[in-house]
């Protein structure tokens, strides 16, 4: 589908010589075109919160018609997202199972590099497309397990990734799916490469060598790619701002275990035994308890306690996305569904192991350990240690260090 060019029939005529202003109307902005408010092809005034937004898009229209013309301007991107998108008739929702279908990088992901990639081993672009192609998977589990975290999804034996990539899709402000769409119907990028992209998971660079890798696109369109880059990643600077995600789990593991630090060989799997156990869930989540209750910390899982890596492989799931997906099943379950906003995690790489960071802040209310099978228990970091409290200690740190509801 290209709902994205088949909606631009035409466009606001707009000339270079045109006296065009912005008015603040409350805590608004629009632009006026010799003094009438400029209206989008569906009749929509250009408003919007961001004056800084509306500037782009003034002084890019007023370049000359060219940048009108062009697929990707600012002024196309706002009258898509104003007409189509806050209309309430996205099309992306509406008909998901034809835009993941034709996804090259939902393909790569569900069937592996091996059947997918579109270079045979004997040509001079394997190397550069499997290298690229690895990458870019590695980048886009760091969107699933944020995705993850913020979503309530059921652990089965289905892969999760559609139904992450679907709500990772809604959790994107309406600029952002006006980019989205735009790069993805521009490019025949699908959606998973474009969310990456607008999430800052993969570079600009990345991006085009993803679209190189899969061929997608030919060599000779990496300068047009690379315009319209810096369109929509300039659109989305006007309106948001990326997230910060903090060391890497190498940095950490060089300070080695402290209060606010701890290593965990697995999440589920004893070692010694040969098979899961719930005791071992039991410390990371305690772990992880006692960072909330405390001042924050980082819970490594698949690193040894002599900071040598594990792997989360160790833990024997189907992929790391489920093994993500139980992670935040276990959190929500035991720790409480509220826990989320105060909770990040992200996986990182040691040549073929996986090692998981679990990134806490302290938060705005005590939590307590329920986790079936074992009896509730409220757990603090008292040095490198996690320790469980009895309920009068409880009771006085509570009442110490959470403020009392009003």
């Amino acid at each position: 589908m290209a709902a994205y060019k088949n909606y631009f029939s035409e466009h606001p005529e707009i000339n270079t010589d045109d006296r065009m202003e912005i008015v603040k109307r409350g805590d608004r902005f629009l632009i006026y075109r010799n003094a009438e408010p400029l209206l989008t092809p569906g009749g929509h005034p250009f408003e919007h919160k961001s004056e800084r937004l509306l500037r782009m898009i003034v002084t890019s229209t007023l370049l000359g018609p060219g940048t009108i013309s062009s697929i990707f301007s600012p002024l196309r991107l706002f009258c898509y997202q104003r007409d189509i998108l806050e209309s309430g008739t996205d099309p992306f929702p509406e008909n998901w199972e034809s835009v993941i279908e034709k996804d090259p990088f939902v393909r790569l992901k569900t069937k592996g590099r091996s059947g997918v990639l579109p270079f045979e081993p004997d040509h001079p672009l394997f190397n550069f497309s499997f290298i690229t192609a690895s990458s870019l998977v590695l980048s886009i589990n760091e969107l699933v397990n944020v995705t993850i975290r913020d979503h309530d999804f059921q652990d089965s034996e289905v892969n999760p990734f559609l139904e992450i990539i679907l709500d990772s899709y809604n959790d994107l402000n309406v600029e952002g799916k006006s980019v989205l769409q735009a790069l993805s119907d521009s490019h025949d990028a699908g959606v998973v490469l474009p969310r990456g992209l607008i999430a800052g998971i993969i570079t600009p660079t990345e991006y085009i060598h993803g679209l190189l890798a899969l061929r997608i696109q030919e060599p000779s369109s990496t300068g047009r790619i690379q315009n319209e880059l810096s369109i929509a990643m300039d659109y989305l600077a006007c309106v948001q701002d990326p997230d910060k995600v903090g060391k890497t789990a190498f940095a950490l593991i060089e300070e080695g275990e402290s209060d606010t630090l701890e290593f965990k060989s697995t999440l589920r799997w004893d070692i010694r035994a040969g098979k899961s156990n719930q005791a071992i869930e039991r410390a990371c989540l305690k772990t992880v308890a006692a960072f909330l209750n405390t001042n924050g910390g980082t819970l490594l899982i698949g690193v040894r306690d002599d900071g040598s890596i594990e792997g989360i492989e160790t833990d024997k799931f189907v992929n790391e996305d489920k093994f993500l997906l139980h992670l935040w099943t276990l959190i929500r379950t035991c720790l409480g569904r509220d826990v989320s906003p105060s909770i990040l995690t992200r996986l990182e790489k040691s040549g073929e192991l996986t090692i998981c960071v679990v990134k806490c802040s302290r938060h705005s209310r005590p939590v307590f350990l329920r986790q079936p099978g074992f009896p509730e228990e409220f757990f603090i970091r008292l040095g490198p240690a996690s320790n469980a409290m009895d309920i009068s200690e409880a009771l006085k740190y509570i009442s110490d260090h959470f403020p009392k509801e009003k």
